[in-house]
């Protein structure tokens, strides 16, 4: 396993098990997320209180890595599965398009998709 691969695996990891050793573990001081539904974060100043706050109304019930696609040696794609309860559960399917810098996370972007898929031309 690479290092960002392994890197990603326990970035995921903690959302299931609520517990986030120091964000510079992960990220980089001026580390850019995007969220798949828009929100934005520029470094680990606005990153950090997102976090804190969706441990206050969020449980992740799977975030589930299905593939790792590297890029090349400072990005990677990888595609998910991802569950979680707020006031309602919610499930869809994702991709994350992740930049690396100095082996931790530059930026992260993501992408979302509907996990219940149909055929409308299958007969």
């Amino acid at each position: 396993m690479s290092p960002n691969e392994h890197l990603i695996r326990q970035y995921f990891n903690c959302w299931l098990t609520r517990d986030f050793p120091a964000l510079t573990t992960f990220f980089t001081a001026d580390c850019a997320y995007r969220e798949c539904y828009g929100a934005t974060y520029e470094g680990l100043t606005e990153i950090q209180p997102w976090i804190d706050h969706q441990l206050t109304v969020q449980t992740v019930l799977a975030w589930d890595i299905q593939r790792i696609l590297p890029v090349n040696d400072h990005c990677v794609v990888v595609t998910w599965f991802f569950k979680a309860k707020t006031q309602t559960i919610s499930a869809f399917d994702g991709v994350s398009v992740i930049d690396f810098n100095a082996g931790k996370i530059a930026k992260l972007t993501e992408y979302e998709t509907k996990h219940r898929t149909y055929r409308p031309y299958a007969r």
